[in-house]
């Protein structure tokens, strides 16, 4: 993609400058959920809702989408299906992925530690919503369990706090308080691991980092 302002090239994945005025610049993420409305209305009860009819159509001009080209590249990094939903972290220049499958199966949030900063990467029992967080409060390092699945509450076992999906301290000592999002997004493994190559599977040995590794089975 190209902004209007510079014709800088950006890639969709990850917003680094490709070429153009800005290369070597980078995108600023932010955090973003993929749930239900169900979900973010009990979260959120006073949220507003973007209208379709803004007035603004005027602005936007026609879009004609090119001809399809299709890639002779072959996708090599067997270990994990090609289509298999994750939520991949960053973290000081480390990468990991966490297989949706197997943070549900591991009690619907996983505690690690990706790139040095302790994480609580969550995915929610309702809703198949997540992303990670630093589980370090105030210089205590938490370790976060599924307390509430029906309506997606967490506890930490260290101080018994009540946390959203989102991070946010809904009950307890840590009341009020905001999980640090540590830059995290649901993707699937064949994007992830084509831009990070390196990257860190969880549920696989630390040394499985390359394309040869052994791939997980049952998704």
């Amino acid at each position: 993609m190209t902004d209007r302002e510079t014709g800088t090239l950006w890639t969709h994945f990850d917003g680094v400058s490709l070429s153009g005025p800005l290369l070597g610049e980078r995108l600023k993420m932010l955090p973003m959920q993929i749930t239900t409305w169900e979900e973010w209305q009990r979260l959120y009860p006073q949220t507003t809702v973007l209208d379709w009819n803004t007035g603004f159509q005027s602005r936007y001009r026609p879009i004609t989408p090119g001809a399809a080209v299709g890639s002779d590249a072959d996708f090599n990094d067997t270990r994990l299906p090609v289509n298999a939903l994750m939520i991949g972290v960053e973290s000081n220049g480390q990468f990991k992925s966490f297989p949706h499958q197997l943070i549900d199966r591991d009690g619907y949030v996983v505690n690690d530690t990706v790139g040095g900063t302790p994480v609580a990467v969550f995915h929610t029992p309702v809703g198949g919503s997540g992303l990670a967080y630093s589980r370090v409060v105030n210089g205590q390092t938490l370790t976060l369990q599924i307390e509430i699945a029906s309506i997606n509450v967490y506890s930490d076992k260290e101080t018994g706090t009540l946390w959203s999906s989102t991070g946010f301290g809904l009950d307890g000592p840590l009341a009020d308080t905001q999980l640090e999002w540590v830059q995290s997004f649901n993707t699937e493994w064949y994007g992830w691991s084509a831009y990070h190559p390196a990257t860190a599977i969880y549920g696989m040995p630390a040394d499985w980092v390359t394309v040869t590794g052994p791939a997980i089975t049952g998704f």
